[in-house]
């Protein structure tokens, strides 16, 4: 029986009572597996092994679509390396090339170029080279304009203007800048003009920029951001905000404009002011913005993108997008459909792969002839990180354009030189032509021919049966003419087209409206009279056109109209928008945030009268306002309303943040009253006040801790009940000895690959390599018992399958009922029904048994009196009596310590509660347990881990006078009595403090510890920070004569890789140790956390490249991952991860991923560190054939 993946596998299966049973297998339809030309060995190397080949021969190792003809178009050493094309209206081509990249040149030292292309007799390659600039720096961007052009150098957006006619710039004037260029990834890329005359860009990878247009308002832009601004640079504004490294930009004729990225999702429908999934950012209340396509296949460096538009191709490949892949070496095609108004993609194979490894598709798009234009930036080379900036391997020379044409057809208009045209060949063209020569005749209309392309343009408006593409574009040149010398499109044309019968044109016109000045009343009061009721009335009558498109761009248009009225309109459209129309509903919720966040509004809107279905569709949105009244719309909302538990929770979380600080009493009461009952729900409240205070030692929480008896009260109260927490009725025990952190046994929701309600809890071992057996409570067994199990191995060759089973709660070796699953690489949920009629009434227990390094999970229980599954999962609870034990020292209740000191020293306890328990002793009676902590560390017999754990919270202890010195004996001690990675513990405690300094630095001149600790990751920050003048004298003679790459540890990498060459490790092994050690940081298959890179595609990397990586992570540091070491001014000092800020605060993770808050009142210095985030230690943790297992297993991530 073969079953889509993308649906949910679902069986029944009767098990044999006493035996166990294999369930059913589903079979996924067959993928086509790239032939061994096109991947692995040189491809899966970060520095290819193989030698250049020339253009001819690269040609003929291209594997392309039979529907395709590819040529070359150009190649060294007439262009060097390209990187962003982009065509003027006389057909050239103009590129930018770079030999810089990726290490920029000094200032004022660039020798990177731009050359205008040209294919003067028609035969599909260029024969004319024009070089126009050779001063630049990294140059990316480019745009022709008229008279001149537009280019990104770093570090600026530059307009260079031909004033006399020769195409060499005779002047230059910075539009935006200077944007930050500490990573060259990507930076300002793609400069794109939209119908609208905005100039759109992506912004690129890892950089922090803030510049502005000549109006004085500043954009700040981070990673991943998209942006637009005026061709005069008059003006910036902010596009949308997260994705990770965005490269290249495209129109469709409905306006939506589309972006690949490398991380976030391989294909994206762009939402102006929409939020994207980012490195550890946490979405604003209406979460992020829908997916096009899901991460499958692809690499995680995707570049270029281009939507053919020209008759001359079938409408297949006219609703297909294609991106390239430059680690994999190929170009993707994705078809896509729309949901009401939201495009959904599906891969469809390549477009084209190459058996030469150094083929590089940088850039693609589609040029006015309709032929594909791909820039390959051909090169031994394309990793930034993975392989040093300098290395000389990195080719300088050779690039490439290659011409791809639809069975060699191509368009003869794009041989015209529109420059010459008059207006009414101009205004014919956009009839005729593709979209990208569309675009260009709209600006030779504009920009060009100006105010006497009015009329005519008025004309095609006025004439019956206009083409709609025509009608389009001189819709939106009217409107650009708008801005030059006084109005051009007047209104009555505008509402005539915006009541046209094409959706086309509808479209168009309102968002036509949506641009144009003076629109609403978006930048009045409130109470400022709508300006135009005849639009405003328009716009809601489209709220119910027949097209979603039209719906969609009226849905974003209101917020042109801030009243109340709009807000009552917008919740009465809420009921009809379609389930799968996920763009249109994301829309819509930004619409009511955009709202809601215009303080006169939302002020009227905290206090005006609602629907209970009304409020209940205003409380999302309004978590995405940071205000006070938003505080109080949603406190009371989940006063009056009937909420489900984590709806309401998640109310009150937000109303904790943003009440005024007179009424939070008011909400502890009701919490405390609605909750009485319910610890979990006191439990996330108490800690979202504490996290909307940014810290226990700061904000409210430092108001009162001495003044304010209710949160006292709470916290005490609160302590002492989630300290008594039992364990809860459902066990576990682990295969094999696990160091645990926390709990493993989770509740999770269903894959996102089946469909499954998504409400529906799955308990199993939580993502990480757990192998061991997860036993419920003891209950009646019933008739018969169905539920459902979703599972995935992590090896399908050895070892066995996950499998559920019933057994006697008398005699555990009694199986009841079992069922064995089939091994699978994918998530599968499988319904499993057991008939139990022998045993109905006999004392059981259900039992999942996880057998491999994936994971088991099983939750819908059916034909039960009462719910199998706890209320709350006991990872939740056991997180719960941590934070009980830590409350107790942040808020001083002595009358636990007996509690504590009791934890502590119970070696039967789990670790996390023993360390949260020294934790709170450290800080009720430092003096106390000081020494016990000290005897801890120095035991070898405990674990590693706990050791080094406690050696973190003894250098973290506060204490002045005669506690601090007892504190710093008890560490002195251990630092003399231990080794390895609990001395490097110790020691990054010790570095914080100026007795630290000075004790370290004395044990250096000893010669008990060796020199090169003083630059140990970790380490030296602390050092360096704050430090006197002698000790950096000190310092400075101790490190003089230190190599900077450790020959030590070059010498292990060269002995692990002759290992591996000698001893390849198992993929299947490697693959536990990776979860083990890797997945909290790191992310494969949407599995593990994102606290460092997704590595999906990691296996391209190369054995040289991964193993340097992973035994001296700190040689080469993204700049996206770069560690901070942070004083605070009571003297803390923390290290950590950036991961957003707002404007009291900034967020950071520690090396377990865990995220802290610190208040920007409290810090006293920041200091940027040398390190990453990434212990450098696994050289050492990993034995030999570990490390190969691990080597393995990521080599083979494609």
């Amino acid at each position: 029986m073969n079953v889509p993946y993308a649906r949910l596998s679902t069986f029944l299966i009767i098990s044999i009572l006493i035996s166990c049973t294999t369930s059913l297998q589903t079979r996924r339809s067959p993928v086509a597996v790239a032939e061994s030309t096109f991947s692995g060995g040189d491809f899966d190397e970060h520095i290819r092994k193989s030698e250049p080949c020339s253009p001819e021969e690269e040609m003929a190792g291209f594997t392309l679509h039979p529907d395709f003809k590819i040529e070359l178009f150009a190649s060294e050493p007439l262009i060097g390396k390209p990187l962003n094309m982009a065509f003027d209206a006389k057909g050239r081509l103009w590129v930018t090339q770079s030999a810089e990249y990726p290490a920029p040149a000094k200032v004022g030292q660039g020798k990177d170029r731009v050359t205008i292309l040209e294919d003067t007799d028609n035969d599909g390659k260029a024969d004319r080279f024009m070089p126009v600039l050779d001063t630049l720096n990294i140059p990316i961007g480019l745009l022709p304009v008229q008279d001149g052009f537009l280019t990104f150098s770093i570090p600026n957006l530059t307009r260079y203007t031909d004033t006399d006619g020769d195409e060499k710039p005779d002047q230059s004037r910075r539009l935006l800048g200077p944007f930050e260029y500490k990573d060259t990834h990507g930076m300002v890329n793609h400069l794109t003009r939209g119908f609208d005359g905005w100039i759109q860009a992506c912004h690129g990878f890892t950089n922090l920029s803030k510049v502005r247009g000549t109006d004085g308002d500043t954009l700040e832009m981070g990673s991943g951001n998209t942006f637009r601004f005026r061709l005069d640079g008059s003006r910036a504004e902010l596009f949308t905000k997260g994705r990770v490294n965005p490269f290249g930009l495209v129109y469709d004729n409905w306006g939506y404009l589309y972006s690949p990225d490398s991380h976030s999702s391989p294909l994206t429908q762009l939402i102006r002011g929409a939020e994207y999934p980012h490195f550890g950012r946490i979405p604003e209340g209406i979460g992020f913005a829908p997916q096009m396509k899901l991460h499958e296949q692809e690499a995680t460096a995707l570049s270029g993108i281009a939507l053919p538009s020209n008759k001359l191709y079938p409408e297949a490949y006219r609703k297909s997008l294609f991106i390239g892949d430059v680690v994999k070496c190929r170009i993707y095609r994705n078809s896509f459909t729309f949901n009401g108004s939201s495009p959904v993609a599906t891969h469809e194979g390549d477009l084209l792969r190459s058996t030469d490894p150094w083929f590089r598709p940088v850039d693609m798009l589609e040029g006015p002839d309709g032929a594909l234009y791909v820039a390959d930036f051909y090169n031994r080379i394309i990793g930034h990180y993975e392989v040093p900036l300098d290395n000389l391997g990195r080719d300088r020379q050779r690039g490439r354009i290659w011409r791809i044409t639809y069975r060699g057809k191509t368009d003869p208009l794009a041989r015209t030189d529109w420059t010459k045209a008059g207006i009414d060949e101009l205004i014919k063209a956009l009839a005729v032509g593709n979209l990208p020569l569309r675009m260009l005749v709209m600006d030779q209309l504009v920009n060009r021919v100006g105010r006497p392309a009015v009329e005519p343009l008025l004309a095609i408006l006025k004439k019956s049966g206009a083409q709609p593409d025509q009608y389009v574009h001189c819709l939106w040149a009217l409107h650009q003419l708008n801005r030059t010398g006084g109005p051009a499109l007047p209104e009555t044309v505008l509402l005539r087209a915006a009541r046209h019968k094409n959706p086309l044109i509808r479209t168009h016109a309102l968002r036509a409206m949506h641009e144009a000045p003076g629109a609403g009343t978006s930048a009045l009061p409130m109470t400022t009279p709508i300006r135009n009721e005849t639009r405003y009335a328009l716009i809601k009558k489209a709220l119910t056109d027949p097209s979603p498109h039209v719906q969609r761009v009226a849905v974003e248009s209101l917020p042109d109209y801030p009243t109340l009225e709009t807000v009552r309109t917008l919740l009465a459209y809420a009921s009809r928008i379609p389930a799968l129309d996920t763009h249109l509903d994301y829309t819509y919720k930004l619409a009511l945030r955009t709202l809601l966040r215009n303080k006169p509004l939302g002020n009227a809107v905290a206090v005006a009268k609602w629907s209970e279905g009304d409020r209940a569709v205003l409380n999302l949105p309004m978590t995405g306002v940071n205000e006070a009244y938003a505080g109080q719309f949603l406190f009371q909302s989940a006063q009056t309303l009937t909420l489900p538990k984590d709806d309401q929770l998640k109310l009150l979380s937000h109303a904790a943040k943003h009440l005024p600080p007179a009424e939070r009493n008011g909400l502890i009461e009701f919490v405390r009253a609605k909750y009485a009952t319910d610890r979990s729900g006191q439990f996330v409240l108490f800690r979202a006040v504490q996290q909307a205070t940014k810290g226990p030692k700061t904000g409210l929480m430092a108001s009162v801790l001495g003044t304010n008896a209710l949160v006292k009260d709470w916290a005490v109260t609160l302590a002492n009940e989630l300290v008594a927490l039992p364990p809860g009725d459902w066990s576990y025990n682990l295969a094999e000895f696990l160091y645990l952190k926390d709990h493993p046994v989770l509740f999770s929701g269903p894959p996102q690959n089946t469909n499954l309600a998504k409400n529906l809890r799955f308990m199993g071992f939580e993502q990480g390599g757990y192998k061991g057996v997860i036993r419920s409570a003891v209950f009646a067994a019933p008739q018969s018992l169905s539920f459902t199990a979703v599972q995935v191995n992590g090896a399908t060759n050895i070892g066995g399958g996950h499998l559920v089973r019933l057994v006697s709660a008398t005699d555990t070796a009694n199986v009841l009922a079992c069922t064995e699953f089939v091994k699978t690489n994918d998530y599968r949920a499988e319904s499993v029904a057991w008939d139990l009629t022998n045993v109905s009434g006999q004392p059981v227990r259900f039992e999942i048994v996880d057998n491999s390094s994936g994971i088991v999970r099983v939750g819908d229980f059916r034909g039960l009196a009462s719910p199998l599954l706890p209320a709350t999962s006991p990872k939740d609870v056991a997180e719960q009596k941590r934070f009980g034990l830590e409350l107790a020292g942040e808020f001083g209740i002595t009358a636990l310590e007996p509690v504590l000191r009791q934890t502590l020293l119970d070696k039967t306890q789990p670790y996390y509660f023993r360390l949260a328990s020294a934790r709170a002793l450290m800080k009720l009676a430092p003096e106390t347990y000081a020494a016990t902590l000290g005897e801890y560390i120095e035991d070898a017999k405990n674990p590693e881990t706990f050791r080094k754990d406690l050696a973190t919270i003894l250098g973290d202890s506060p204490g002045r006078g005669s506690t601090m010195q007892q504190i710093q004996a008890v560490m002195e001690s251990a630092l003399k009595r231990t080794k390895g990675d609990v001395q490097l513990e110790l020691l990054k405690s010790l570095a914080a403090s100026s007795f630290g300094k000075d004790l370290i630095m004395a044990q250096v001149y000893a010669g008990t510890l060796y020199t090169r600790i003083l630059v140990q990751p970790g380490i030296e920050d602390r050092l360096l920070l704050n430090m006197g003048e002698k000790q950096k004298e000190k310092h400075k003679q101790l490190t003089a004569n230190l190599s900077p790459i450790d020959p030590e540890r070059e010498a292990l990498i060269t002995s692990r890789l002759t290992s591996f060459t000698t001893t390849p490790g198992l993929p299947e092994t490697g693959k536990e140790i990776f979860l083990a050690h890797c997945s909290a940081c790191h992310q494969i298959a949407k599995e593990g956390g994102l606290i460092g890179p997704q590595l999906d595609g990691i296996g391209s990397w190369g054995t040289q490249s991964l193993a340097t990586k992973i035994l001296d992570p700190n040689r080469n540091i993204s700049e996206a991952f770069r560690v901070y070491t942070i004083k605070l001014k009571a003297g803390d000092v923390k290290t950590g991860l950036f991961r957003r800020d707002d404007e009291q605060t900034i967020t950071y993770a520690d090396a377990t991923g865990t995220e802290f808050v610190v208040s920007r009142s409290d810090l006293a210095e920041v200091q940027a560190s040398r390190h990453t985030l990434m212990p450098d230690h696994f050289g050492t943790v990993l034995p030999e054939k570990e490390f190969n297992d691990l080597l393995g297993y990521l080599l083979s991530v494609k």
